[in-house]
């Protein structure tokens, strides 16, 4: 039990010193290990329900919801820009 959760008191290098443990949590890596909880996160937050919630949603309310943040994302860059 100690390695599955060792990147949360170490560096996560692993036993070869590789950095590919769990203490890298760039963009890349933290998708990887919580982009569900992450996406669980965001939709509970836009529907205003706890994120333990999103987890019981049907999935396609979750899949639409999903689609929803992603080209709302999209427009508000986009409206950024134009301001700029």
């Amino acid at each position: 039990m100690d390695r599955s959760f060792a990147g949360l008191y170490d560096g996560g290098n692993d036993e070869g010193g590789n950095d590919e443990g769990t203490g890298g949590f760039g963009g890349v890596a933290f998708m990887r290990i919580y982009g569900w909880h992450y996406t669980a996160k965001l939709i509970a937050e836009h529907e205003n329900i706890r994120t333990s919630e999103a987890f019981e949603m049907k999935t396609i309310e979750a899949l639409n919801t999903m689609a929803y943040l992603k080209s709302k994302n999209a427009y508000d860059r986009e409206q950024a820009k134009r301001i700029r």
